[in-house]
């Protein structure tokens, strides 16, 4: 049982990091080539402080806020490294639950990543595909995500079409980041605006230099979230078998297609316990919300 003292929780997360140390073990590929190896990635000793004081230049409250943090980081590394071990052991439907328990608390993309894997060992590749795009989401640049889901999308019958260098370009960066560029450039332009106006003087060259580069931050941000918002895929087919689309939010409906297990689609519209969604092949349909793994 994890207590609330910190020096209790620096020797957890020492006994954590040394049991981390100790897996070497290698698990099967996609394919033949892809290593399902699990990501480690846990509080260290170091990022727990070295002793909480209370004092009376300290308020109560902080001190409850502080403590409720390094528990709740505590408790975090607790639920990867029971997923982890568990996984280690073959036991898969433990390995989920832990890291569900992990992303509960706080979305990381490593723990997307290993839930993905263990999905994967349950036999229940698209929802493997599902939680690997959005380990992806979380941190676009990492090659091995990236490479484990081409190879299972693959796998699935679901082949990427080449992307378009402009497409590239804004998934370099989440969206959250290009939303953060925008608002900040769009505070330094004003402020690069308002200011000389206020002061009564003239801009600088530096100045002006300044307003351009925050104008062409704005348009690039602008067209990077025009793009991923209008082209990227809001969810997954997460069903094991091909599920009906239907011309209605009825299961009773005409069908108008069948989406793949794994496909990526948009949302459209929404009704009750159904979705309107267009996938990847460009079909149109409704389908029920247990069968589709938003983003």
């Amino acid at each position: 049982m994890i207590t609330l003292f910190p020096n209790n929780l620096r020797k957890h997360a020492q006994i954590v990091t040394e049991s981390i140390k100790r897996i070497s073990k290698k698990f099967n590929r996609f394919h033949g080539r892809v290593q399902l190896r699990l990501d480690y990635v846990v509080p260290s000793a170091s990022q727990l402080p070295a002793r909480t004081r209370q004092s009376s230049s300290l308020p109560r409250h902080l001190l409850s806020i502080s403590i409720f943090i390094i528990s709740l980081t505590a408790l975090q590394a607790s639920d990867f490294q029971s997923g982890i071990e568990s996984y280690q052991n073959s036991e898969y439907t433990e390995a989920a639950s832990a890291f569900q328990s992990t992303l509960a608390s706080e979305p990381s993309a490593a723990a997307h990543h290993n839930l993905a894997l263990s999905y994967y060992q349950l036999g229940e590749p698209a929802r493997a595909t599902w939680q690997l795009e959005r380990a992806v989401r979380l941190d676009p640049l990492n090659e091995s995500y990236l490479f484990k889901l081409g190879a299972l999308r693959q796998q699935l019958g679901l082949y990427e079409l080449p992307a378009e260098w402009w497409q590239s370009a804004a998934r370099l960066l989440p969206q959250g980041t290009w939303i953060w560029i925008a608002s900040l450039s769009g505070w330094v332009l004003l402020a690069a605006i308002v200011l000389p106006k206020i002061s009564g003087k003239h801009r600088p060259i530096a100045l002006k230099l300044l307003v351009g580069l925050t104008v062409v931050s704005i348009l690039l941000s602008s067209a990077a979230l025009t793009i991923l918002t209008t082209q990227q895929a809001d969810g997954v087919v997460v069903s094991e078998e091909a599920t009906a689309l239907h011309h209605a939010p009825a299961s009773a409906a005409p069908e108008a297609g069948l989406a793949r297990p794994g496909e990526r689609a948009r949302i459209i519209d929404a009704h009750g316990d159904f979705l309107k969604i267009e996938t990847e092949a460009q079909i149109t349909g409704w389908i029920s919300k247990d069968a589709f793994g938003e983003l």
